[in-house]
């Protein structure tokens, strides 16, 4: 049998009771990382310059362990698993990508797939059943449409099937890495409703581009609108 030419994750569940975890950036996006991982009784030690309130009050509990400082090499001595959150610094992200490399740490840079050697999916829980989905980093705003259709969330309802929308992975992908290239940070809700059944009619019809097309002139109009934060005016329309 030869060898497949694709390259794709293998799915898997870590026990990380008792082992040691660190996680780099102490912001709001930190505190949803650290509580989902204080579920799984891991040894949690958050390395930052700058800690939000949230994060004190866990280390003032003696629930996760804070090192207020920027990271530094040898940081991840006896590390089981690395996450990097904070990843405005580039030459922090490869840093530690190579010293968990040389500890043969398994690592997490948020975003920069190319340093990683793991990705979280997204997440839907029930009891003791968890239902983890991946997009293999091409499309976090793909994952959390399944995560939402599945735990019944979606302010949205669809046409089609929630694994007819997998369909559209390759457009997403396209698409995201152009406004990465651009610099173009939308409002995590617009990309939602963005993903519509439009887009999958079109590309079922073998009309990728022009899904495509359509798929970046919605997006963008996310890059002018005036919404306030945390909230889509377009995705409120479509609820």
């Amino acid at each position: 049998m030869k060898k497949p030419k694709r390259h794709v994750y293998y799915p898997i569940y870590l026990n990380l009771k008792g082992r040691k975890t660190v996680i780099i950036g102490g912001g709001a996006k930190t505190v949803k990382k650290v509580l989902s991982l204080m579920e799984t009784q891991s040894n949690i030690v958050v390395i930052s310059k700058t800690i939000v309130p949230e994060l004190k009050s866990l280390a003032d509990d003696k629930q996760i362990t804070i090192v207020k400082r920027v990271y530094k090499n040898g940081d991840l001595k006896d590390a089981f698993m690395v996450i990097v959150m904070d990843t405005s610094d580039s030459s922090i992200n490869h840093a530690v990508h190579q010293e968990a490399y040389e500890r043969n740490i398994v690592c997490n840079v948020e975003d920069v797939t190319d340093l990683c050697t793991f990705i979280t999916p997204a997440i839907v829980r029930r009891g003791d059943v968890t239902v983890a989905i991946s997009t293999a980093g091409t499309s976090p705003a793909l994952a959390r449409k399944f995560r939402e259709v599945l735990s019944g969330t979606s302010p949205v309802t669809n046409s089609h099937s929630i694994m007819e929308f997998a369909d559209l992975t390759e457009i997403l992908s396209d698409t995201r890495k152009e406004l990465m290239s651009r610099n173009i940070k939308l409002n995590l809700d617009h990309y939602q409703a963005c993903i519509t059944d439009e887009l999958i009619e079109l590309v079922h019809a073998g009309k990728n581009n022009q899904a495509r097309e359509i798929l970046m002139e919605n997006l963008l109009k996310g890059a002018s609108c005036n919404c306030p934060p945390d909230f889509c005016q377009m995705l409120s329309d479509m609820s």
